[in-house]
This record gives C-alpha cells, sequence and structure tokens, in this order.
C-alpha cells in the first residue's frame, strides 16, 4: 500500500519545542558572555595588551552577528557552533591567566552543561574534549606563561569538572533519548488521526491541515493541480442487499483500484462514506480528465468477489476541477463537488469537468 502521503505528517512542533529550549539557553549564555566581555574590555583595556583587546571585542562583534544570523535563518546548529567555540577560547584565556586571585578554574564549570543542550552529545563531546585536553596541558604540561594554581585546587577541581561534564553527557543522552520516544508516539498518534482505519488512505482531516497550507509553503511541488471527487455509485443499495461487511470490502477494493491506476506523487484520501478525493499534483485539468476516465472504466471493468464463484461489478462517478494558485483550493473543490453531481444527475458510471464530459 503507497504511503507517501505520511512523510507530510512530522513531529514539528515537539521538535521545536526543543529548539526552543536550546535557543534559550544558548541566548541566555551569550547575554552573559557579551556582558563579561564587554566589561572586561571597558575596565582593563589599559592593562591589556592591544592584541587581547581587539581579540575581546571581534568576540563581542561575532556574537552579536551571530545571534542576528540566527534571526535571519533560524540555523540554530551553525550560531551554537560559532558562539560555544568563541565562549571555549574564552574559557581557555581565562585558565591561562588564571582571572582574578585565581579564581578561573571555577568559572568554566558552566560550559558542558550548556555545550552539551546547545549542540547535542556529538558536538558538545567534540568541543569539551578540546577544552579537557587544554586544561591538562595548561595545569601538568611544561610551563609557557601560564598562571600557576595549587595541587589540592587543582584536584578538586578536575574531580568536580570531569563528574560535570560526566553527569551533563548522561542527562544530555537520556534527554535525547526520552525526546525521540516523546516524537515517536506523537507521530504514531497523528499518523492515526489523520489516517482512515477502513482503508489506509488519509482522511478529510489530512487534506485541509497537511496539504492546503503546503500549496502556499510548497506551490512549485504541487501547483498547478487537480482535485477528483469519486462517488462510488448505489453504495447504499449495495450494502441494503449484500450487507455492511461486503460495504467494507469494496471500499477496501476501490482502494487497490486507485493504487493500481495512480502515481505514487498523487495523494489518495477517504473524504466521507463511499467518497473519496484524489489530489493530483502538477496535472492539468486535461490530464486529470484523462486520468479519471481510465480509472472509471478500469472500475467498472473490475470484478468483486462476494461469494464462492459469484462476483459484482461497481462504478463510480467522478467531479473534476483544477486549481493554479493555493488559495483556489477551496473553490476548486466546490466545483468538483458540483460537477460530480452533475455526473449523477448524467446517470452515474460518469466523468465530469470543465473540460469536457465523457460517458
Amino acid at each position: 500500500m503507497d504511503q507517501n502521503w505520511l512523510a507530510a505528517v512530522t513531529t514539528k512542533t515537539v521538535d521545536t519545542a526543543d529548539k526552543q529550549r536550546r535557543a534559550f539557553t544558548l541566548f541566555t549564555m551569550a547575554f552573559f558572555a557579551l556582558v563579561l566581555i564587554t566589561s572586561l574590555v571597558i575596565s582593563n583595556f589599559h592593562i591589556y595588551e592591544m592584541p587581547l583587546t581587539v581579540m575581546l571585542i571581534v568576540s563581542d562583534i561575532t556574537i552579536v552577528l551571530c545571534l542576528l544570523y540566527y534571526f535571519k535563518t533560524g540555523n540554530l546548529m551553525i550560531i551554537a557552533s560559532i558562539i560555544m567555540s568563541i565562549v571555549l577560547l574564552l574559557c581557555i584565556s581565562l585558565i591561562y591567566t588564571g582571572g582574578k586571585e585565581n579564581t578561573a578554574l571555577y568559572w568554566v564549570m558552566f560550559y558542558p552543561v550548556v555545550s552539551y543542550v546547545t549542540l547535542g552529545l556529538m558536538f558538545g563531546s567534540a568541543l569539551l574534549a578540546v577544552m579537557y585536553i587544554s586544561t591538562l596541558l595548561m595545569l601538568f604540561g611544561p610551563n609557557f606563561g601560564q598562571v600557576q594554581y595549587g595541587d589540592v585546587e587543582v584536584s578538586r577541581f578536575l574531580a568536580s569538572f570531569t563528574l560535570v561534564i560526566l553527569f551533563s553527557a548522561i542527562s544530555e543522552y537520556f534527554r535525547k533519548k526520552s525526546h525521540q520516544k516523546i516524537a515517536d508516539i506523537t507521530l504514531i498518534e497523528k499518523r492515526d488521526a489523520l489516517t482512515d482505519p477502513l482503508t489506509g488512505l488519509a482522511n478529510r482531516r489530512y487534506i485541509y491541515e497537511h496539504i492546503q497550507p503546503r500549496l502556499d509553503t510548497e506551490a512549485n511541488s504541487y501547483l498547478p493541480m487537480s482535485v477528483l471527487l469519486i462517488d462510488l455509485d448505489n453504495f447504499k443499495m449495495l450494502n441494503d442487499t449484500y450487507g455492511h461487511d461486503f460495504g467494507d470490502q469494496v471500499l477496501i477494493a476501490f482502494t487497490s483500484m486507485l493504487h493500481d491506476k495512480l502515481r505514487g506523487t498523487d495523494i489518495k484520501a477517504r473524504y466521507g462514506g463511499e467518497e473519496f478525493m484524489i489530489l493530483l499534483p502538477k496535472a492539468s485539468l486535461k490530464t486529470a480528465h484523462g486520468v479519471a476516465e481510465k480509472l472509471r472504466a478500469y472500475v467498472s471493468n473490475k470484478q468483486i468477489a462476494y461469494d464462492v464463484g459469484q462476483s459484482i461489478s461497481i462504478t463510480c462517478s467522478i467531479g473534476i476541477a483544477s486549481l493554479e494558485h493555493g488559495n483556489q483550493f477551496s473553490k476548486a473543490i466546490k466545483q468538483a463537488d458540483d460537477n460530480l453531481y452533475r455526473a449523477k444527475a448524467k446517470g452515474r458510471n460518469v466523468v465530469v469537468s470543465d473540460f469536457h464530459e465523457v460517458s
């Protein structure tokens, strides 16, 4: 069974909430970084060497540009990587210089938490590996001008810093798994809500919630588009004669016929009862009429078994309309419905569109 239509059902709302959490953390960290860097430049520009002052100013400007880039593009990963790399360099510089009264080691404890929250487990671990190795080199490597810390202070810092990294990584790992589980459950529930349980086709709600909005945002993938409204002829009489179980069998058999005669990219939906809607992306009215007529003939020639050695045939009536712009969708459905009514009035087993009529 063709399930291509399900690709339009996503967990966008769940992913958006997670992105907002990461963005809020990054912006908070960026704000404090800007305040800290600016304060350092203003209060110490007469003490710092010119290259250090320039580096701090460039860092400030880069962070601001990154935030502006995010507002323009929404690309969180790129700006998070840049900002976290800048903060990484600042932390390493802070450890190198010792900060005020050699308290630098206490100020880098936040970095693992923010790295994992904003960059995720893989990229966060990569930056933390750089920081950890750089810190070890400055604390235990050869003296190349870095400040010297006490042995007790160093041992306590490394133990604490290692634990912060470990528990931050564990937290991020299970947070990611929980997020994925929630996303999977949400996706299943959304797909169930948008699927007709009998035929496995999309339902009417899917058409209006997921396809209609895309006609504006992804017009090039859909337009021009034709709408087919299909009604199985004399379906009530069939139910009364053969029973509702056989009526369900007919609906399933007709669904199979749709898959046989239509493209995988065509959107097939059970619109209600014995009525179906077919959306033909990138199809003119002339093309749609030809497709509909082939489908009508195919259906009328098929036999559906209802007992041993016994079968019946069914027919369908089809109304067609087309649209060039997304805002014409409701109008096109109304026109297709009017044409379906005309097909019924003409005696059923008829295709009607504004292109021409064939019986």
